[in-house]
This record gives structure tokens, C-alpha cells and sequence, in this order.
């Protein structure tokens, strides 16, 4: 498991953090927060049967018990993605995901999965390395068989028939992120990769002299001068499944470098404005011996 996840009995608001090697019965549910999630394995005997709850999900272990030649296992996803796979052998598998629009049903399957968005229709169904999936929308009462690599959504078009449709768009969250993950999708994902001899790379600014250290920190303590601190807002609201904001955004400076700065004329930075952290650059600042 990694960061936060809690359990909790079906209709108890007594939610318990969960530990490695834990044992769950079922009618337990299970929630993730923000970059966390947890992974089980389903019974100790064949068919071996291992599933992933990601991030922000909320997961119902609704039925997980053997009889004398099936070993059933029903998983219910409130919101958010999940994924499974059954390795057969012994006793027979009876697999099953429901979601309130939409429900999976696996037949000798590894590594298939369903997503489903909160207070929308919006789901998915994906199967990616063997078997067969039948997926269910209960809204419209259709259904689809799905084959390894393929997936469908609420409008239960197979993959096939989306591919020249669906685009992979890359976005990078500014504010949910930490200084050094902006940095590294600045320097390294710029969007240039496929044009730039040197693969997208680019040097953002050089404070390796005494010269450019000390220009940069007086451009600083001018921002931060110039900069009001935020205003105190009241407490966020606690979802259940963790916070939801940014982390970030009432506390970035936007650090101006214009053409005429003396760093870009030397070489030393790349003209641009940039949104660095307050914390950041005042921590910066007192490592360097200019802290206010």
C-alpha cells in the first residue's frame, strides 16, 4: 500500500488506517486519498486473484467467499478505478465489478479494470493482457464483449471504433506538484523533445558564480518586497477521500526575467516569467545568507 488508505465496515463511519498485511471480510469498504492506493490479494488458494484500488476511490468488497467449485468474488466501486486480474486453476472463478451505471464481468481474465466518475455516467471498461470481459450499462441496458487491448466507455463504443477520436493530452498540474517535479517537466517535457537536437532540454537559469547568485537574489527580494502576502482564508473542506486542493497556488511568486535582466544578457537564464513558491525562494534566500 502507499499513502493515505482507510477501511471501514459497510455502513460505519469508523474509518481505520490500513496496515500491510491486513485482513479485510467482506462487506468492508475501502478509500484512497490524493497519490494513494493499495493492493490485495483475494483468498490464499486458486484461483489466484490480486486487485489495485487507485487513487481517490471508494471500493466495497461486497461478496468474497468460496463455495465447493467457485470462488466468488464481488467488487463495488463507488468512484474511482480499479484493477484486477484472476490467474486460473482450481476452482472455478465468478469475478464481478459493479459501479451504479455500470457492471464488469470477467471470464479467465488477468489485468482488466474498471474507472467510473463520481456523480456522472462516465465509466470505463478495459481489459489489457488475456482473457474476456463482458461489460454491462445499466442505463441503456447494452452490452459489449471486450478482448485484451481493447476497452469501452458509456457510449459502449469498443476501442476500435474511438481510436481516431481519443487523444492522449499531457497536463501538467502546476500547483499539485512539487518544486523539483516542476522543474524536471520544465527542463525535460517543454513540448520540444521532438525538434530540439538536445531532446527538449534547456537550462532555465545558471546560478553556479557568485555573480548570478547575488543578481538573483536581489531580483527576489524585490518580488517578495512587491508581493502582498495572501489573504487568510478559511479552513478547506475535508473531503473523505483527502483534500482537493492545490497545495500551492495562494503561495506562488511570479519571478519576471525580462530581456534586459543581466542574467539573460550573460547567458545565465532564459527570459519568461515563472511561478516559484514563496517558501521556496525565501528558503533559497536563507541558505544563501539574505534571509529577512
Amino acid at each position: 500500500m502507499h499513502g493515505d488508505v482507510q477501511h471501514a465496515p459497510f455502513g460505519s463511519q469508523d474509518w481505520q488506517a490500513c496496515k500491510l498485511d491486513d485482513a479485510y471480510p467482506a462487506r468492508t469498504k475501502i478509500r484512497t486519498g490524493i497519490r494513494s492506493s493499495i493492493q490485495f490479494q483475494i483468498g490464499d488458494e486458486e484461483p489466484y486473484s490480486a486487485l489495485l484500488i487507485e487513487s481517490v476511490g471508494l471500493t466495497f468488497l461486497s461478496e468474497t467467499y468460496k463455495t465447493r467449485d467457485t470462488k466468488r468474488v464481488r467488487i463495488g466501486v463507488s468512484y474511482g478505478k480499479i484493477r484486477a486480474g484472476v490467474a486460473e486453476g482450481g476452482l472455478k472463478s465468478d469475478f464481478t465489478v459493479d459501479s451504479p451505471v455500470a457492471t464488469l464481468s470477467k471470464r479467465g481474465t488477468w489485468n482488466f479494470g474498471m474507472s467510473y466518475e463520481r456523480a456522472t455516467d462516465r465509466f470505463e471498461i478495459f481489459l489489457l493482457d488475456r482473457g474476456l470481459v463482458d461489460a454491462l450499462n445499466k442505463i441503456t441496458g447494452q452490452q459489449r464483449r471486450v478482448q485484451p487491448g481493447q476497452a469501452v466507455t458509456q457510449a459502449m463504443r469498443r476501442w476500435l471504433d474511438e481510436v481516431q477520436t481519443r487523444r492522449n493530452v499531457s497536463v501538467i498540474d502546476i500547483l499539485g506538484q512539487e518544486d523539483m517535479e516542476i522543474a524536471f517537466n520544465r527542463i525535460k517535457q517543454d513540448g520540444l523533445g521532438v525538434v530540439n537536437v538536445g531532446g527538449g532540454q534547456a537550462q532555465l537559469i545558471n546560478l553556479s558564480t557568485p555573480l548570478a547568485r547575488t543578481q538573483f537574489a536581489e531580483m527576489v527580494e524585490r518580488t517578495l518586497l512587491m508581493t502582498p502576502l495572501p489573504p487568510v482564508t478559511r479552513p478547506p473542506i475535508v473531503r473523505p477521500e483527502g483534500f482537493f486542493g492545490t497545495g500551492r497556488g495562494d503561495d506562488l511568486i511570479r519571478v519576471i526575467i525580462d530581456q534586459n535582466n543581466p542574467l539573460v544578457q550573460r547567458g545565465l537564464a532564459r527570459p519568461g516569467t515563472y511561478s516559484i513558491r514563496r517558501s521556496a525562494l525565501e528558503g533559497w534566500l536563507k541558505a544563501h545568507g539574505r534571509g529577512r
